[in-house]
């Protein structure tokens, strides 16, 4: 299989894509280059590609494509990728414009580009933090978080049928009303509040599971 990594940051889950593809497939790092503008992109591209370079017996043949939203959003090739996953960034591709106004734009143009590279039959793997159904886009964003069925309803709206859920990230603890941050492991509130936030444990997460139709619109 060709898997194709979306934004893998420090690469925690590159650790587990990249020894289970490496004699069986190939792991595509869609990640922002070390000459980006943007001075935390840079760094963090830096670090990866020292990550990388470290192990080359793990990550020797790990190939990285540039990925740097909202300027360069593309995923490969048409009919290219088997799979593409995304972990825990779904609420970076919500952007608010200059004045202020929060556009889906940008993570609607992510669903079809992902649609576009993935083969027919592909999936996209998601996993994202979950706020409450009811709690608006432009509030959610903001704790890191998304409702469930707006991501859903941005797959399938290009062309994406929603394959399968799963609650293995789930904890009923989060009330999903305070920011993913404040939560462990990053717990970046400091000390207060930390026994609460630690007693509530990490983020409250979905699971989802998309499939691109082997006949178009089908």
């Amino acid at each position: 299989m060709t898997v194709v990594e979306v934004l893998p940051g420090a690469g925690w889950y590159t650790e587990i894509l990249a020894p289970f593809l490496h004699n069986r497939g190939k792991l595509i790092e869609a990640t922002p280059a070390a000459s980006s503008p943007n001075p935390f992109s840079r760094q963090q591209a830096i670090k990866f590609k020292q990550k990388l370079a470290s192990d080359p017996a793990v990550y020797g043949r790990v190939r990285r494509e540039p990925f740097e939203p909202p300027a360069y959003m593309a995923l490969g090739a048409p009919d290219s990728a088997n799979m593409i996953l995304t972990f825990l960034n779904m609420h970076d591709l919500i952007y608010a414009n200059v004045h202020g106004d929060v556009t889906d734009a940008v993570i609607d143009r992510f669903f079809r580009n992902a649609f576009q590279t993935l083969k027919p039959g592909g999936i996209l793997g998601v996993v994202a933090h979950r706020a409450p159904a009811s709690m608006p886009v432009t509030q959610s964003f903001k704790l890191a978080r998304l409702p469930q069925a707006f991501v859903v309803e941005q797959a399938e709206r290009a062309g994406f049928h929603l394959a399968g859920t799963s609650d293995i990230s789930a904890n009923p603890k989060d009330p999903r009303n305070i920011p993913v941050f404040d939560l462990p492991p990053m717990l970046m509130n400091g000390t207060k509040d930390r026994a609460k936030y630690k007693a509530i444990g990490p983020a409250d997460d979905m699971t989802l599971k998309f499939v691109k139709p082997e006949v178009a619109g089908k």
